[in-house]
């Protein structure tokens, strides 16, 4: 069981309001509810009762409470005994698609700084097809990318972060959005060729051109194997991007691009691998990772 959906329980049951508990947590009230809806299933008891966006402990609830809040003091203190104990160091090589770079590698540097003082981290940016290739061959202890599977029985992943794709534009690209079909008369950019986003992004387009009757041979699509070639490209009006709404935050807030009201292709999902006999300080970072990513989930829908 994961340790964050306790916490997460202890969290609501001292502040019983969704919205402002999800505030102080940077995250969502619908994400809260999904992790104790999951807790809830594990368990299989009903912990909270709701009425007004107010929660009620369940008499299940309350008597649960007091374990919980043990178990998660109790698991501090024997990480913080091993931790000590252990004396965790070491280098932890870590291959990661940009995106990655983007959503996770920031706090989790910080995190391993401060929770993991012995370990150095180092890390390498590459495709999924490369980084996985360099995982089954030893060359890489932990892995943040697409879902691909390595060609080795002997790793092991871990779903990390869903990140919702949009198709984005700059202000004033587009002069008529009464229908999808707008986007075939620019530039479609996706993210790099033979990877899954791309092609579910191409598989997105050649749908929406069979229903506007549109010629595969006109279609205008292009890719970038840099995510931050692409956003530049999208920002100089060369033409209509997809990818996760996340990775341009800043841009859409400040109104130097905006979402597009086209269908959009599936979301982008980032996976974490290692292998199965994976050292300590490479387990103690794709723990870090886990937190993180789950720290995140409710900042990314």
């Amino acid at each position: 069981m994961n340790t964050k959906l306790l916490e997460t329980f202890v969290e609501l049951a001292h502040t019983p309001h969704l919205r402002k508990l999800a505030e102080r947590l940077h995250a969502t009230p619908s994400a809260l509810s999904m992790r104790m809806k999951n807790l809830e299933e594990q368990l299989g008891v009903e912990l909270f009762t709701s009425d007004n966006k107010m929660l009620s402990l369940t008499e299940e609830g309350r008597r649960l409470l007091p374990y919980a809040e043990a178990a998660i003091s109790s698991l501090d203190d024997f990480l913080s005994a091993a931790t000590q104990l252990s004396g965790i160091g070491g280098v932890v090589r870590i291959g990661l698609i940009e995106t990655a770079v983007y959503t996770l590698l920031p706090e989790l540097v910080k995190r391993t700084k401060t929770e993991l003082p012995n370990v150095s981290v180092t890390w390498v940016v590459g495709l999924t097809a490369d980084l996985v290739e360099q995982l089954n061959k030893g060359e890489l202890d932990l892995v943040l990318s697409l879902d691909k599977q390595p060609q080795s029985p002997y790793a092991v992943s871990e779903k990390l972060l869903t990140l919702s794709t949009k198709w984005i534009g700059k202000p004033g690209l587009v002069d008529n959005l009464a229908d999808e079909s707008f986007i075939f008369s620019h530039q479609i950019l996706t993210p790099m060729s033979n990877t899954t986003p791309s092609d579910d992004a191409a598989r997105t387009v050649q749908k929406l051109a069979f229903k506007y009757g549109i010629s595969p041979t006109t279609i205008q699509l292009s890719s970038s194997p840099s995510i931050s070639a692409l956003i530049t490209l999208i920002r100089n009006g060369i033409g209509i991007g997809v990818l996760p709404a996340v990775l341009v935050q800043e841009h859409l807030a400040s109104g130097e691009l905006e979402i597009l009201p086209v269908t959009a292709p599936p979301p982008m999902v980032i996976h974490r691998w290692h292998l199965t006999n994976a050292g300590s300080p490479t387990l103690g970072v794709a723990e870090l990772v886990s937190q993180v990513a789950l720290e995140q989930e409710g900042c990314h829908e």
